[in-house]
């Protein structure tokens, strides 16, 4: 409703993982190498972690996109693979091989033979599971029996496990740590900062078509980063809904008033929190904030990356 309003070729702030709008802050910098270093070098496995909403699957979507044609890649959604045979049957399906009619080391020397074919090609063959941290004791098990697969010093298969912070302490347990001996990368997103946050909102605008002078008051970011805990996620559906308040107050840009609304809609923030009761003193002065630092330059998604990682010419 908004894109004429603020002159914008797309929605800004939409929540699709879209690959096109992902920001490098330094964590997010850190863990592309990481996963990138690791398919390059063949190590295996790597584990990605991060709470819900810090760009996991959108930075696993930009990773997948790196891949050349020559590489196979698959991702599962784990909760609706409930046994090692289901697992096996997913991935090999995944893989175009055929999965049914045939026991759990039948379906396995299928695996290995196709994974050894690539190996012979110079081709890599990536597994990448989603929200692991719902994967049950006995698929794990399953999953490390997968990360063994080797040939001339070289694993077949790698494997990406991405998944919240309780897939930490699932590796952790009896069941988990032989796979956790075997993660060579470890990777880790953290929420935004406050200078962070500001730079996310610049650069999703500057490619969604947005020229010019803010569309947000430098007061505004400053309290979207608040009611958002820097979550990305949690930035996107504020910041659109404050796009939306905006359109409809006629207003050329987010103020803080603009901003609170949206989050009391969404819940962000109590009903009452930006308004003092009518009995109430008038509160002490707030202390002058630090002077804001410039945000970093925008690190856009571009194939340098994946030339880095070898992974195209």
């Amino acid at each position: 409703m908004y894109l004429d309003y603020y002159k914008l070729r797309e929605y800004p702030f939409s929540l699709a993982c879209d690959p096109r709008f992902l920001y490098f802050s330094n964590g997010h910098r850190e863990a592309m190498a990481g996963l990138l270093y690791c398919l390059r070098e063949r190590k295996g496995a790597a584990l990605l972690v991060g709470e819900p909403g810090t760009g996991k699957t959108t930075l696993l979507a930009a990773v997948l996109e790196m891949l050349p044609g020559g590489a196979r890649a698959q991702v599962l959604d784990t909760p609706l693979h409930a046994t090692p045979a289901e697992l096996l049957q997913a991935v090999l399906r995944g893989f175009g091989l055929p999965a049914e009619g045939a026991g759990l080391s039948d379906l396995l020397a299928r695996l290995q033979a196709f994974l050894l074919d690539r190996h012979a090609h110079g081709q890599c063959a990536l597994l990448v599971i989603d929200e692991a941290q719902d994967l049950n004791p006995v698929v794990l098990e399953q999953v490390r029996l997968l990360t063994n697969l080797e040939a001339q010093g070289a694993k077949l298969l790698q494997v990406i496990l991405s998944g919240q912070p309780e897939l930490t302490g699932h590796l952790r347990t009896l069941h988990g740590r032989a796979l956790e001996q075997r993660v060579a990368v470890r990777c880790e997103l953290q929420p935004l900062n406050p200078a962070e946050t500001a730079a996310y909102v610049a650069a999703r605008l500057e490619h969604a078509g947005a020229a010019g002078a803010s569309l947000f008051e430098a007061a505004a970011l400053a309290r979207l980063h608040e009611v958002s805990k820097g979550v990305p996620r949690v930035i996107n559906i504020a910041a659109d809904h404050a796009l939306l308040a905006g359109f409809a107050a006629g207003t050329p840009c987010v103020t803080v008033a603009l901003l609170e609304r949206a989050a009391r809609q969404l819940d962000l923030i109590p009903a009452a929190a930006a308004t003092a009761p009518i009995a109430a003193p008038p509160a002490a002065p707030a202390a002058a904030a630090p002077p804001e630092r410039r945000p970093a330059a925008l690190q856009r998604f571009a194939t340098g990356w994946a030339r880095w990682a070898g992974l195209t010419e």
